[in-house]
């Protein structure tokens, strides 16, 4: 369409031909899913020392099949402990500089040593007579990743088609984006990391939300705010796990303000009449006010001589 508003503007045509075309669909047709951490275990752990190391540095960069197949043992940066990324073959067409686990890097400067790429390129490569095998390869690709990585898939037990989506080589980029972000990645982080012009693009279209997750991250809200609630009703500073133990029987099955527990009426009667003098609903007495001061809410179960709670005061 730009093509032709071109010609159109310049003479070379009389009208643009594609002026009422539509927009394309561009929306996906299938959703990749990303790893879990157990299946990433069970990945790698049946994979082909070239594979395995293969889908080690794709889970720790999110480098693209053709990203890593253009990789040689040059883009290795021992020192800055991560790999330099040219822009001839980058897909935003930017140099950049991607980190890497300081064990990884290790790992491959021998794998890069044992001449284990070069030797599969020479040997299974399919284009020798029109084009040599790669030379000084850092990492060894198949020209179709994704049927090697269905057949690891199946040898792993893990299923390629799910209700979350499905998975090929290029969900190793979704898991890493996905892993990004639960390991505490900011979302500037994150798409500095995946080489994004916008962190729509890295959260809408790459990270995932994993059911198990959203429990995980529940639970510890429930800790946090349990805790604050319960150092508030004791006026406590220590962290405590936010739940009352249970108090013992009282003595005699006794209980009320003439006795050493507390009930839970008297701590609420002892707060509100005092409440209600202290807001001048009613005349307040020196004594009144002396009390809406001291006044301690006592949890039920708690001796009525022990100091805890919220001291209620008046304005």
């Amino acid at each position: 369409v730009a093509f032709c508003h071109w010609c159109v503007t310049r003479e070379f045509l009389e009208q643009n031909p594609l002026k009422r075309l539509a927009r394309f669909d561009t929306s996906p047709r299938s959703i990749r899913r990303a790893l879990t951490h157990e299946e990433v275990t069970a990945l790698l752990n049946v994979a082909p020392p070239e594979r395995q190391i293969l889908y080690e540095v794709a889970l720790c960069t999110g480098l693209r099949a053709n990203e890593l197949r253009s990789l040689t043992v040059d883009h290795l940066d021992v020192q800055r402990c991560g790999l330099r990324l040219d822009a001839a073959w980058t897909k935003n067409r930017k140099p950049g500089f991607q980190p890497l686990p300081a064990d990884l890097v290790q790992r491959l400067v021998t794998f890069a040593e044992s001449g284990y790429a070069a030797a599969k390129y020479e040997r299974f490569y399919v284009r020798k007579d029109t084009q040599e095998a790669p030379k000084n390869r850092l990492l060894y690709i198949l020209s179709n990743p994704v049927k090697a990585f269905d057949a690891d898939l199946k040898v792993a037990g893990i299923d390629k088609d799910g209700p979350e989506g499905k998975l090929d080589f290029h969900a190793l980029r979704v898991s890493y984006a996905t892993f990004l972000i639960e390991s505490g990645a900011t979302v500037k982080e994150a798409q500095t990391l995946l080489r994004h012009s916008s962190p729509t693009l890295t959260m809408n279209t790459y990270a995932r939300v994993r059911q198990d997750r959203l429990t995980t991250v529940t639970e510890e809200l429930a800790v946090v705010v349990f805790r604050r609630v319960a150092r508030a009703e004791t006026g406590q500073e220590g962290a405590i796990s936010g739940h009352f133990s249970a108090p013992e029987s009282p003595p005699n099955g006794k209980n009320g303000s003439n006795g050493k527990y507390a009930t839970l009426w008297d701590v609420w009667s002892c707060g509100e009449e005092t409440m209600v003098e202290a807001a001048g609903i009613e005349p307040a007495s020196e004594s009144a006010s002396l009390q809406a001061s001291t006044c301690v809410a006592r949890p039920l179960g708690f001796a009525t001589g022990d100091r805890v709670g919220l001291a209620i005061h008046s304005r």
